[in-house]
């Protein structure tokens, strides 16, 4: 979403994004801003989505995000596998908080565009069993030693065990608009 080039964004409705998000992050004594299902109501309201507020966040405060069902305490991702993983595109954050890739694989286009739209495919055991929550989180990092990878798709890297991020924003189900498909096509061997 660019928002200069996006009629769906109104000048008004960037302003009620960059009004609420001051806000916010002037009311807590905290490092960290939390900004819950009840808070987002207020945007939701006035016909903002939690996904405009997302690309808000990446276009106007120069943050990426990172999508997980699990609520991290304190205010660092980590990873022991020396790699995080981070997203330019709130579609992808949102799905990310929602659907869990334990036992399955989640099937997704690296480039999203009008040719090569966003689609879930969830690839499952033949019981087709999968994780998806009601509620996730999307952790909001600074982009400063992320790389594009690969290039030119929403994916970013960033070769460290842990990234402090500055911003969490609680999601649910109805923030996740995009089709999903499931197939039962993963052998037991491969899980």
């Amino acid at each position: 979403m660019n928002f200069e080039k996006n009629s769906e964004i109104s000048n008004e409705k960037e302003t009620l994004m960059q009004k609420f998000f001051q806000e916010k992050t002037s009311e807590g004594e905290d490092d960290v801003v939390w900004i819950s299902l009840d808070q987002l109501r207020e945007l939701k309201e006035k016909g903002i989505r939690t996904e405009d507020f997302l690309e808000y966040l990446v276009e106007k405060q120069g943050l990426l995000l990172h999508g997980s069902i699990n609520q991290i305490p304190g205010n660092r991702l980590r990873s022991d596998r020396n790699i995080l993983f981070a997203s330019d595109k709130a579609m992808v954050s949102i799905m990310r908080s929602l659907y869990s890739n334990i036992d399955v694989d989640l099937g997704y286009p690296y480039i999203i565009n009008e040719d090569n739209p966003f689609k879930l495919v969830i690839h499952t055991a033949p019981d087709g069993k999968f994780i998806c929550q009601d509620r996730g989180y999307v952790y909001a990092v600074k982009k400063e030693g992320f790389k594009n990878y690969p290039e030119g798709s929403w994916q970013y890297t960033k070769e460290t065990d842990e990234a402090e991020f500055e911003v969490v924003i609680e999601t649910e189900k109805v923030d996740f608009n995009y089709p999903v498909e499931i197939r039962k096509d993963l052998k037991e061997i491969e899980r």
